[in-house]
């Protein structure tokens, strides 16, 4: 079995946490954690490729939704 641990810390936490919580990966597991504006993923697989694929995506999904996050507060800030 193969695991990794990650941490992320955002202004945008909550965001990131609830968007993405119910997510999940084929062929891996997924633990969530959150205190706070920091998130805690752990993605468990049995093959290193199924880990790498879910990291990946999970990775691709936080960084988008940070992004529209970032963008509706500064479409918000400018009206």
């Amino acid at each position: 079995m193969h695991r990794v641990k990650i941490e992320i810390e955002s202004e945008y936490g909550d965001i990131i946490f609830n968007s993405l919580k119910y997510e999940e990966a084929p062929r891996a597991k997924i633990k969530w954690g959150r205190e706070g504006n920091k998130i805690f993923i752990e993605i468990e697989a049995d093959t290193i490729s199924n880990l790498r694929a879910a990291i990946n995506s999970f990775a691709k999904w936080i960084d988008m939704v940070e992004r529209i996050a970032k963008s509706m507060e500064e479409i918000r800030s400018s009206h």
